[in-house]
């Protein structure tokens, strides 16, 4: 999840919007996530389709807030099939052996060359085509890894209730990479080797937030997650420590290049929500497949 970035251009000074939105956002932050947190919780818990309709939920928003950036920058993704192939990865993930992997991804593909076709006078058809299928992968297909996290067990040979663990993991994990980012940030910052990016992102904060992601393993392992072994707990930590910032960055940059301060705000506090599952993007998929190769051993 990232912090707001600084606008592309700055507010005048005194501008009144600025001022209320800049004192109401702790607030909205901490209220939006105790509301949040419970129904994550429960729902993963629970599995099964209640989980599956709740990252298809969050990948249907993430990827129409995704859209409406590139269409700032002057292109047309083909939001009904990006929509449409998000959900069949979904289902993929959700049930491998009952899904036709190579029809399903085969007729998306078709489909969003065939479709150029309709309007060949269109300028930026090949950008387009791309950007859709960018929009699928980048929101759809890591977000699969929620669903995938969840049905480990299966191939894990363990409870399916473990699943839910695996899911707390990552969110834990990363949200503690978050935080302490956003908090040594805040208070020590100086260097901003990155502002290009993001001018609010400091060497001292994503140093705090790798601490952090690294200390969050070790406590996870010692309240949930018994199967972690030392070095599994330094490992998630610092992988995730890693690649939560980097899909920070990540959306920084995609925001930037759009022009945009944040994707949305449906998350009050929090922007869109990109801004609250960019670091989960890349987190989800390092928990699952460490989980998957190293600690569980599946082939």
């Amino acid at each position: 999840m990232s912090a707001p970035d600084a606008p592309i251009s700055a507010a005048p000074t005194g501008e009144p919007g600025r001022a209320k939105a800049s004192g109401w956002a702790l607030p909205l932050r901490i209220a939006s996530g105790v509301l949040f947190v419970p129904l994550l919780v429960l729902l993963a818990r629970g599995g099964g389709w209640p989980w599956v309709v709740f990252v298809a939920v969050q990948v249907v928003l993430g990827l129409l807030e995704f859209y409406r950036m590139m269409r700032g920058k002057g292109l047309d993704p083909r939001t009904w099939l990006g929509l449409a192939s998000a959900m069949g990865l979904l289902w993929i993930a959700f049930r491998p052996d009952a899904s036709p992997s190579d029809f399903l991804l085969t007729a998306a593909l078709l489909l969003a060359l065939g479709l150029g076709l309709r309007h060949p006078s269109r300028p930026q058809q090949v950008e387009n085509i791309a950007v859709t299928a960018l929009g699928v992968l980048y929101v759809g297909w890591l977000s699969s890894h929620f669903v995938l996290l969840r049905e480990l067990p299966w191939s894990a040979g363990t409870e399916y209730a473990a699943g839910a663990t695996f899911v707390y993991l990552a969110f834990l994990v990363t949200w503690s990479c978050d935080t302490g980012a956003y908090a040594v940030g805040r208070l020590w910052g100086r260097n901003r080797p990155w502002a290009e990016i993001s001018p609010r992102k400091s060497l001292e904060g994503a140093i705090g937030g790798f601490a952090c992601a690294t200390l969050a393993a070790f406590w996870a392992r010692a309240w949930f997650a018994p199967y972690l072994r030392v070095v599994d707990a330094a490992a998630v930590g610092m992988l995730v420590g890693v690649f939560g910032q980097v899909g920070d960055f990540v959306e920084s940059l995609l925001k930037r290049d759009a022009r945009h301060d944040d994707s949305s705000d449906v998350i009050p506090g929090h922007g869109g929500v990109l801004d609250r599952f960019d670091s989960l993007y890349f987190a989800a998929p390092v928990v699952y497949y460490y989980l998957k190769f190293v600690v569980f051993r599946v082939p």
